[in-house]
């Protein structure tokens, strides 16, 4: 296991994150993602992927749309987390990252059934795109998240 790939372990009340992505675009999602405060883990594979999510709640959750080696209709991480229960899937932001997508598009992103759609593109920009929507997340799911800790 090289150092990157080693499983940091989280703690209570640590900003979590997974990254499913080539080494390529993993790499400013990294960056961005330290900046920001969260720790993260990467996967290789889609399995890796969905084994992790069983275990751990990821606050946010970066997929590349061909991960896994895939077209994005068989992507299996995205086909997974759209079979999931609302109160999973109400946890982790998931953002979808591809050639493809108008960075910010809400109806692409409704459509691929994430929160957030990036083009590979504007990876530069990728902290305040994040800032941006993790702030309308949070703003958005506050109240169901609140209802359903209450209950």
């Amino acid at each position: 296991m090289s150092a990157d790939n080693q499983v940091e372990f989280f703690e209570i009340g640590d900003k979590t994150s997974l990254i499913c992505t080539n080494a390529a675009i993993a790499e400013p999602v990294r960056t961005t993602l330290r900046e920001m405060g969260y720790k993260f883990h990467t996967a290789d594979t889609s399995d890796v992927a969905i084994e992790r999510t069983r275990y751990t709640l990821y606050d946010i959750i970066v997929v590349q749309e061909d991960f896994g080696g895939g077209t994005l209709q068989a992507n299996p991480v995205l086909s997974y987390f759209s079979n999931l229960p609302m109160a999973q899937r109400r946890t982790s932001m998931l953002v979808l990252i591809g050639t493809a997508f108008k960075t910010l598009d809400a109806m692409q992103a409704f459509a691929q059934n994430v929160q957030l759609v990036v083009n590979v593109g504007d990876l530069r920009n990728l902290t305040a795109i994040l800032k941006k929507s993790r702030v309308e997340f949070d703003g958005l799911y506050k109240v169901y998240r609140d209802v359903v800790s209450a209950v």
